[in-house]
């Protein structure tokens, strides 16, 4: 006959190596639930190593030693389920159950001494314990879909009603309340601890490989999506370029438009007077004047569609927006001396500078006043008025027309891409504004004016409060 206290000698050398196992198959996946794991089989090891050493050591020792060691070692691993589940661990409690579970224990043992009453009090606590095991094994098969989670939780399940058996048959008086005594119901806890140490073992181990292919799948597939989408990125940041460039071209062809207009305006009027023999100097020289300047911005754009085509990165300068508003002023005189626009100016003394490019800003400006001269072709009082503010971190500036204003649809619409108050215009002067405008950190806003036309605010952020 097989002698049961030998049997748990060799149980216990069972639950030792079954930790060192775990610890070396997760070598790469070391996590603090595996180590509780681990502690909690060690542990449960060393108590039934004191049961099975029964006969050669004190009673107390193999009794309520042996017993609070492995209770201990069964909170450990519901400890290490909790974790994996991040779920607090109330180690006051544990401990609290612990000492609650050995008091009781040992007045069963020495107060009544009724081995019944503390045979049944100790299994039953153990049928509890694999029970709440089993209930977080399932509690991690369905938070992290982890097939080996739920063999362990059938493992303790069978486990728990194992020991079920073993204590319906103390209850009816089929078997004698200890734990190493010969019989088959012995072999039923033995079974148990099998059970319990090697199957659960080997399923804590499936379910912490099923975790790490599960983070490898996620990370190949977080790391595909991350390539595709920059993938995506790149062409849809080359599509919105194509499309902005083609917009670009009919803003730039619509600039250019106008000092190639003026060249050859002036031109012809050097030409006209030289033909005629009636040379004014002074107009001549304004006349060349014109061409200069109208030459220069012209280059300008030139420039501009050039860096556009060719993007390099953007050098700011420190504009003066006093002057950036006259010198674009200047670029319309032609316009302005033919329609006999009358300007007026109301410009803050203090510096108004911002930092930015002064091409695009010139655009801006250049097409707000376009708009505003075509808006006053119509009427009979011709007056645009240009003001220039420094709101405290701002740089505020204001273009109104005596013109008829906005009514409240185009208003709404205006700023869009292709949406002109103008019968022959093209629509994208204002929305290639709109866009320079937010470049620079900016907004440029269309409405119309209390005594009537329309205004249009151009806010910059000033150059000191960068």
């Amino acid at each position: 006959m097989i002698h049961i206290p030998t049997v748990y000698l060799c149980l216990s050398f069972v639950y030792l190596l079954m930790p060192v196992a775990i610890w070396i198959a997760l070598n790469n996946q070391r996590s603090r639930s595996m180590v509780w794991w681990c502690v909690g089989g060690e542990l449960f090891a060393i108590g039934l190593l004191l049961v099975g050493l029964r006969p050669v050591i004190p009673a107390w020792v193999s009794y309520t030693v042996a017993n609070g060691i492995t209770w201990a070692a069964v909170m450990i691993q519901m400890a290490a389920l909790r974790h994996v589940l991040r779920k607090s661990i109330p180690r006051a409690a544990m401990l609290l159950l612990i000492v609650v579970w050995l008091v009781v224990f040992e007045f069963f043992r020495l107060g009544v001494q009724n081995s019944h009453l503390r045979f049944g009090w100790a299994l039953l606590f153990f049928v509890g314990a694999f029970g709440h095991i089993a209930y977080l094994a399932r509690q991690i098969s369905v938070v992290h879909a982890f097939k080996n989670a739920q063999v362990l939780s059938l493992i303790y399940i069978g486990g728990a009603l194992i020991l079920c058996v073993r204590i319906i048959r103390i209850a009816f008086g089929y078997t004698e309340p200890d734990a190493t005594a010969q019989g088959v119901d012995s072999f039923l806890v033995v079974f148990s601890g099998v059970l319990v140490s090697v199957l659960g073992s080997f399923a804590f181990v499936g379910m912490f490989i099923e975790r790490a292919v599960n983070r490898e799948m996620t990370a190949t597939t977080d790391r595909v999506r991350q390539e595709e989408s920059a993938r995506l990125g790149a062409q849809i940041a080359q599509l919105e370029r194509q499309r902005t460039l083609g917009a670009m071209s009919y803003s730039f062809a619509h600039e250019l438009s106008q000092p190639l207009t003026a060249i050859l305006m002036d031109t012809h009027a050097i030409k006209t007077s030289l033909q005629a023999r009636h040379v004014n100097m002074k107009d001549i020289a304004d006349a060349m004047d014109d061409i200069e300047r109208s030459a220069t911005y012209t280059g300008q754009l030139v420039d501009r569609i050039r860096n556009f085509i060719q993007p390099t990165q953007n050098q700011y300068e420190l504009v003066d927006m006093k002057a950036l508003v006259h010198d674009v002023q200047n670029l319309l005189m032609h316009d302005i001396r033919i329609h006999r626009i009358q300007f007026e100016w109301d410009l803050d003394e203090s510096r108004c500078t911002v930092l930015g490019d002064k091409v695009q800003l010139s655009q801006i400006v250049l097409n707000v006043y376009r708009n505003a001269i075509q808006a006053l072709l119509d009427v009979n009082v011709r007056l645009i008025h240009v003001s220039l503010e420094h709101d405290g971190n701002r740089i505020v500036v204001r273009v109104r027309d005596s013109g008829p204003g906005l009514n409240d649809a185009m208003r709404e619409r205006l700023g869009q891409p292709f949406v002109s108050t103008k019968t022959d215009g093209l629509g994208v002067g204002l929305s290639i504004s709109k866009t320079i405008a937010e470049m620079h950190s900016g907004a440029l806003s269309i409405a119309n004016a209390v005594n009537g036309g329309a205004v249009v605010e151009l806010n910059l952020p000033a150059a000191n409060s960068e």
